[in-house]
């Protein structure tokens, strides 16, 4: 077994919003557990999905989210979760005016297919700063 050698991850460096679609990266991954970050626009749904194998936990880095799953809802505030056991189809979406970002841990991944995707150019990982633009989405996404 190879010794661990823990590293930081800055998950502002995988914020991504498209208007078109909503956006994911793949942040961490081993054989036990995927973490992505998911962002929607203002209006943006997840369609429902199942994962037959896999559970799903949601929480709120910033916005609000709507978990929707069989006829039952709830509403997750920024550093509120949700745990969406396998088997079970849920969706998401965002009805507020406000951009969401969630953090999305999968365990088992196999079921996951969101893509593997190194932080956006442009990032603090990349070197650089973000852009002013990026940097108030999240100011407001994320409350301050």
């Amino acid at each position: 077994m190879e010794p661990f050698e823990p590293t930081a991850v800055d998950l502002r460096d995988y914020v991504v919003f498209d208007r078109d679609a909503t956006a994911g990266r793949r942040v961490l991954v081993t054989d036990m557990v995927a973490i992505d970050l998911v962002c929607l626009e203002p209006q943006q749904v997840v369609r429902a999905r199942r994962f037959v194998d896999a559970d799903v936990v949601y929480t709120v880095l910033g916005g609000l989210a709507w978990v929707v799953a069989d006829d039952r809802e709830v509403t997750l505030e920024p550093l509120q979760a949700v745990l969406v056991p396998a088997g079970v189809a849920h969706g998401l979406r965002n009805d507020s005016p406000d951009p969401l970002i969630l953090q999305v841990v999968v365990s088992p991944p196999d079921e996951v297919a969101a893509p593997t995707a190194p932080p956006p150019a442009g990032s603090r990982a990349a070197g650089t700063a973000p852009s002013a633009g990026l940097l108030e989405r999240l100011r407001q996404a994320l409350g301050g």
